[in-house]
């Protein structure tokens, strides 16, 4: 009985996500104006082998074996602005929770990794990765990539991002302060906001919760 059902299991076609099942997948897929495609430009990809939207060691492919599908969508304007979101389905909870694990073990290692040199209103360019973990879903983490401003000598984000894991998907939503919001306190509601929003909604995907 036990060989028959990890058969079947196996045989079950690879997760699937829908279209339009993002946030901001059906704004992303919008056609835009004439005037609009000058200001703003949209990016949505499903290659597994993507690096996740919060990568403080710069990592340039991600590792394919553990991942059953995934979606990316990135927006930024001229204003400039920046925020993605990111929905990646692993093959079970724990791969999911291995992958958590590893993000955030990169936010420690690579802690103090050049990052923003020379973009610095200051002309100092130090960063740091600071990471909170959060109550949500089944575990989180709030991440910034903080940047020393050297003329108020004070740090202030760059990036800001929450990493939520539900089951077997992570969700990662990221942007910068103009995206997000002002002052910090927003942003960050606003980034527990829609991450609980898809939190809730992955459970749809079957398998996943």
């Amino acid at each position: 009985m036990i060989i028959i059902l990890a058969a079947a299991l196996w045989s079950l076609p690879p997760a699937q996500i829908p279209k339009n099942f993002l946030l901001s997948e059906r704004a992303a897929r919008t056609p835009l104006s004439e005037i609009e495609k000058d200001e703003i430009w949209w990016e949505i990809s499903d290659r597994p082998g993507r690096p996740l939207e919060l990568n403080p060691c710069g990592r340039k492919h991600a590792t394919t074996a553990d991942r059953a599908a995934a979606r990316t969508i990135v927006r930024t304007d001229s204003a400039p602005s920046y925020s993605s979101e990111q929905l990646v389905i692993y093959r079970n909870a724990e791969a999911a929770r291995t992958a958590m694990r590893k993000l955030l073990a990169d936010a420690k290692r690579c802690a103090a990794a050049p990052y923003g040199k020379p973009y610095s209103w200051a002309d100092d360019g130090r960063t740091r990765w600071v990471v909170n973990r959060t109550r949500l879903a089944d575990e989180a983490a709030l991440m910034r990539l903080m940047m020393y401003d050297k003329l108020n000598k004070e740090w202030s984000p760059l990036l800001s991002g929450l990493v939520t894991r539900k089951g077997s998907a992570l969700m990662i939503y990221s942007g910068d302060s103009d995206a997000l919001g002002h002052p910090q306190k927003q942003a960050v509601k606003t980034l527990r906001h829609t991450a609980a929003e898809m939190a809730a909604k992955v459970c749809a995907l079957p398998g996943v919760c």
